[in-house]
């Protein structure tokens, strides 16, 4: 029984004294590198559990973990300068991740081994590879392009941003680093870009403002135009209503005389009265309404 006690635990400290491993986990944002000798990447294997725990065949099996999870980095430069020579400041967001494919997994861990192990080392080799693609994005672009404010230009700012992309993904994947997405935060102009930019707009609203009353000037000059129209056509309408009266008067004089007589009556009132003078006497006559006689004014008679 001892004996067997002994050879259990000499079996069980060469297990723990050898490189050997033993359902060892692989989580879902890492894979595992399998390494028979210890140095040389057998196999790159994905998540699940693992074991080599041959003392004889495996004495120094060992299996590393690397992480492939995305991450975040953020990178400014206030000094940059465009194509049409506007400084500006650029603020950038990077996500990436270790790439996840056998061939990339063993080139990291060969080349960059300390950015294959640490997250901050990964973090730092990032950030390095941004400055010159950055400044290849100012330099290729006019800041009106990069603000997607250029009028009449067939450069946007989806074009901007596609740039960015392609190129900053086709640095990070010299050292097996997926860019998985990319972001413009801020694009800072200089005070006296923003001051001319205010001025243009400004511009820019008060020329649409004045289109907007002339047009309205338009609209009422038309309305004004109709108005008329319509006036003019009332009166010549009332014109020939006028003549056509007036020809009954010139065919019958009877009916002229009895429209004299009712305006004549209809321009007296109840208490006026009438004096018939007869022709030829040298008087002046006042008619009141309200006089009770009719004050004669002498005229003086000339020889």
């Amino acid at each position: 029984m001892n004996k067997f006690k002994f050879v259990l635990l000499l079996v069980v400290s060469t297990m723990l004294l050898s490189g050997c491993f033993w359902n060892k986990q692989v989580e879902a944002n890492q894979v595992g590198l399998i390494m028979p000798d210890g140095v040389s990447i057998e196999q790159v294997v994905g998540p699940g559990r693992y074991s080599r725990w041959n003392p004889v065949k495996d004495w120094f099996a060992e299996m590393q973990i690397m992480g492939v999870s995305a991450d975040t980095a953020i990178w400014t430069d206030p000094d940059l300068v465009t194509r049409d020579k506007q400084p500006i400041g650029l603020d950038v967001s990077v996500t990436y991740a270790r790439m996840r494919d056998s061939k990339s997994v063993e080139a990291m861990w060969e080349l960059y081994n300390s950015e294959a192990r640490d997250r901050e080392s990964l973090q730092q080799q990032v950030l390095t590879r941004i400055p010159r693609v950055a400044k290849d994005l100012t330099s290729r672009y006019t800041l009106d392009q990069m603000l997607g404010v250029a009028e009449d230009d067939p450069v946007t700012r989806a074009e901007v941003q596609g740039y960015l992309q392609d190129a900053l993904a086709e640095e990070l994947s010299e050292i097996y680093v997926q860019l998985l997405d990319v972001g413009i935060n801020n694009i800072a102009p200089s005070e006296d870009y923003l001051d001319l930019l205010e001025q243009k707009a400004n511009a820019t609203v008060a020329v649409e403002v004045a289109q907007q009353e002339t047009k309205r000037l338009a609209e009422q000059l038309e309305q004004e135009k109709a108005q008329t129209s319509i006036s003019l056509e009332i009166a010549v309408r009332d014109n020939k209503v006028s003549e056509e009266r007036a020809k009954v008067f010139e065919q019958s004089e009877q009916w002229f005389e009895l429209t004299r007589l009712d305006k004549l009556a209809r321009i007296l009132g109840d208490k006026d009265k009438i004096y018939f003078v007869p022709v030829g006497t040298d008087l002046t006559l006042f008619l009141s309404g309200q006089a009770t006689e009719v004050q004669p004014v002498p005229v003086e008679v000339k020889p």
